[in-house]
């Protein structure tokens, strides 16, 4: 509703502003005889605005942005073709242009100098200095050559060096612009986008749209609702940071046949939905509520082939709870979740269920439809794990069923055994990708199964995902434990963490410096936010794994026939924003703000 909103006032606000133009034109023809020629030129203007109008809103209509974050990324798109003394110094004429097609924009500055660091220095920064210190006739690019010369790690900012690293053939020397890809022109197209909205969360959790303009009054009611109840957490829920899978043959068997995917979603109260401001400006303690909150369950949903959820097959789970995982709190407390994101995979045809904790831990999850025979036999978890109560580790080991805090009335869920936890990357670790290689030499044998634990440096580790050792509290502890805190601990999920899953052989480690891309966004553009002035941080986190691409697919292009590999993984990540401390003041310009974003990405 927001995005339409948006949309009819952006269509609304360009059809005024045509409006205004023709009223503006006709009161100057009111003031003067209009000759032939006046009107001849008065219907060419008023071509040139209609066009320019429609392409302004199918553009800004595609991105699908809220607000004014349209109009100032075109705005600043705009205002880059019009940067002048990048190729000569007293040239008038810009030097970024836009292709035909409108996908990219043309610079000779190259987005591997942008991008590039020398000594912890960012080499365009370097390039800035050197043009101001030579005067001002300097050329950009004069000055980019020179520091390219000069300066180890900032080669590509000679434009010739750039185009020869990123072209196998060298490409023509004669054309050395670097190509920065529009957002809103050369994204992926997207196939049967859908919102995941769990229909069996009561509709007294959800906060009221009318709501949102006053967010920060509903969060101090919600606040204080809780404390005058005593009750633990905010109440009210929102559910986000989906998972998604292709159900596997052997689980698709026991579900309806028109079940294609299963999706996992977090729910919990913890959100960033609205303006930083809003966050900033809450008292301490209800800022803690928001954020720190231990209520952070588990959604499931199945979904057709266009993604659509099946009506009744959903379910959203206590997960901690049930495990007797869960952190002992008190009304008012604010103690981080005994799990965090869910993420769901399928390794060697079975689903497996990824939760952070303190690091990761993972399980596997078998689905079946309610009052079906599949899980009839197997016991309720909360009748092995009882709060407070020892637990055998055999017990530990046998599959239990899951009771729905909403939902549930088509969908049953068990998993197999209590959680293991992945050590290799070290107590905190977080968002490993799972994922699994066909064996070559025993092709019928089970593929072998490896968690990326970190991508820069490049950590992988071979895993048993079914297996584990069982190590000491106190080697959890010497893990876990933070200079400066508390020398004693005793939580639920510890019991988790003695579980040590398998491994095979040592962690894979490689390519421990961040390569630069293989092309480049707007963002990267001289006149947007080159050199230390990069908005996202390098390290990708979170995202999915994996895609596998053929040789054949990888080599379509046909401009790199080096892919020898009978295939590829290709996993996706996500970047966070390096944060603005001058977002949230009232003397940024807007334009600024909106071409930067300020929460995750």
């Amino acid at each position: 509703m927001a995005n339409e909103n948006g949309n009819t006032q952006k269509a609304v606000g360009e059809k005024m502003s045509v409006d205004n133009a023709i009223a503006t034109i006709s009161r100057q023809r009111t003031r003067r005889q209009v000759s032939r020629r006046d009107a001849a030129l008065f219907f060419i203007l008023l071509a040139i605005i209609l066009i320019t109008a429609n392409n302004w809103y199918l553009a800004t209509h595609h991105v699908g942005w809220h607000g004014p974050q349209n109009s100032a990324l075109f705005a600043a798109l705009q205002a880059s073709l019009v940067s002048d003394r990048i190729g000569s110094g007293s040239s008038s004429s810009s030097s970024s242009i836009v292709d035909q097609t409108g996908a990219y924009i043309l610079s000779p500055i190259c987005g591997g100098c942008t991008r590039s660091n020398s000594d912890r220095k960012a080499c365009f920064d370097l390039v800035r200095r050197k043009q101001k210190k030579s005067g001002e006739n300097a050329s950009l690019v004069d000055a980019a050559i020179i520091i390219g010369a000069e300066r180890e790690g900032c080669g590509l900012c000679d434009p010739a060096k750039c185009l020869r690293h990123y072209h196998v053939d060298g490409g023509q020397l004669d054309n050395t612009k670097s190509k920065y890809w529009r957002f809103d022109r050369s994204s992926p197209k997207f196939s049967k986008p859908t919102t995941f909205y769990l229909q069996s969360i009561p509709n007294e959790l959800r906060i009221p749209p009318q709501r949102f303009g006053d967010i920060e009054k509903y969060f101090y009611e919600r606040h204080n609702y809780t404390l005058q109840n005593k009750l633990i957490g905010m109440q009210y829920l929102l559910e986000y940071n989906p998972g998604l899978v292709v159900i596997p043959p052997l689980e698709k068997a026991k579900l309806p046949k028109e079940a294609s995917y299963l999706v996992s979603l977090r729910v919990t109260p913890a959100n960033n939905c609205f303006e930083q401001k809003v966050y900033s400006e809450l008292p301490k303690d209800i800022w803690k509520a928001v954020y720190h909150t231990g209520t952070n369950h588990l959604g499931l949903a199945l979904l057709d082939k266009n993604y659509q959820i099946i009506e009744g097959y959903e379910t959203v789970i206590e997960m901690d709870v049930q495990l007797d995982l869960q952190r002992r709190t008190t009304v008012g407390s604010s103690l981080s979740p005994t799990f965090m994101d869910y993420r769901i995979f399928v390794l060697n045809g079975r689903i497996y269920l990824h939760a952070n904790g303190e690091t990761v831990h993972v399980t596997q999850l078998s689905l079946s439809m309610s009052g079906s025979d599949d899980l009839e036999r197997t016991r309720y978890c909360d009748s092995i794990y009882i709060i407070g109560e020892h637990v055998p580790d055999g017990d530990m080991e046998k599959p239990c069923r899951m009771k729905s805090l909403y939902g549930g009335d088509k969908l049953e869920v068990a998993i197999g055994s209590q959680f293991r936890t992945i050590w290799s990357g070290g107590a905190y670790g977080k968002n490993y990708a799972l994922f699994s290689i066909p064996n070559r030499t025993h092709p019928n044998a089970p593929d072998s199964i490896y968690a990326e634990i970190d991508i820069f440096p490049h950590h992988v580790h071979q895993i048993l995902p079914d297996e584990h050792i069982t190590i000491s509290r106190q080697q959890v502890f010497e893990r876990v434990w933070k200079p400066g805190t508390r020398k004693r601990r005793n939580f639920p999920i510890d019991i988790v963490n003695e579980r040590e899953m398998k491994t095979v052989g040592n962690v894979t480690e490689n390519r421990k410096d961040i390569p630069l891309p293989s092309f480049f966004n707007i963002d990267a553009h001289q006149d947007w936010f080159p050199g230390s002035d990069a908005p996202f941080k390098e390290k990708p986190h979170g995202g999915a794994c994996c895609v596998s691409f053929s040789k054949d697919e990888l080599n379509l292009g046909g401009t790199r026939n080096n892919h020898d590999e009978s295939n590829l993984l290709v996993g996706i990540g996500h970047t966070k924003v390096t944060w603005k401390p001058w977002y949230g003041k009232d003397n940024v310009p807007q334009e600024k703000k909106d071409r930067v974003p300020h929460t995750h990405y």
